[in-house]
């Protein structure tokens, strides 16, 4: 017991910044955010311990807070965003990227539904206005393997 609180004691400015190094790059390779906080209260340990000399249990008790306030706070706000930006991409989502899209009516639209042609597949579409065959229509929105659509205005 008395050999901890020897090492405790001896605890430098130094080992603070080494601490936080070692978490920033073990956040780097999770890329999760949960490493984030303790090694910035670690940085902010080691930059307080460079100004005051304060005690092992004031710098373990810094950084406990240094880690537990942003993480409680920040940290939802951070990963929100993250997570809010990572859903409006649609790079894994192939029907996202029809959207806006031309396609060609293969028959008259039945009780709002009917048949497609998208580049070289035949795909089922709905319509919330008429729809006659051979019209152009453009993509609105996908649900699952139908294609919402809208005819497209004829050219004048």
């Amino acid at each position: 017991m008395e050999s901890l609180a020897t090492a405790l004691e001896a605890i430098a400015a130094w080992h603070w910044f080494v601490l936080g190094l070692a978490l920033l790059i073990a956040e780097l390779v999770s890329g999760s955010t949960y490493l984030l906080w303790p090694a910035a209260a670690a940085w902010l340990v080691g930059l307080v311990m460079l100004f005051l000399p304060i005690g092992w249990p004031a710098q373990l008790a810094l950084f406990g807070l240094g880690t537990l306030v942003p993480a409680l706070t920040a940290g939802r706000y951070v990963r929100g965003r993250w997570l809010a930006r990572a859903g409006q991409t649609s790079l894994n989502e192939n029907s996202a990227r029809l959207i806006g899209v031309h396609a060609q009516a293969l028959g008259d639209f039945v009780h709002c539904r009917g048949r497609l042609r998208l580049g070289d597949t035949v795909w089922q579409g709905q319509s919330g206005e008429a729809v006659a065959d051979g019209d152009r229509v453009e993509v609105v929105s996908v649900e699952g393997s139908t294609l919402n659509v809208r005819p497209v205005p004829k050219a004048s």
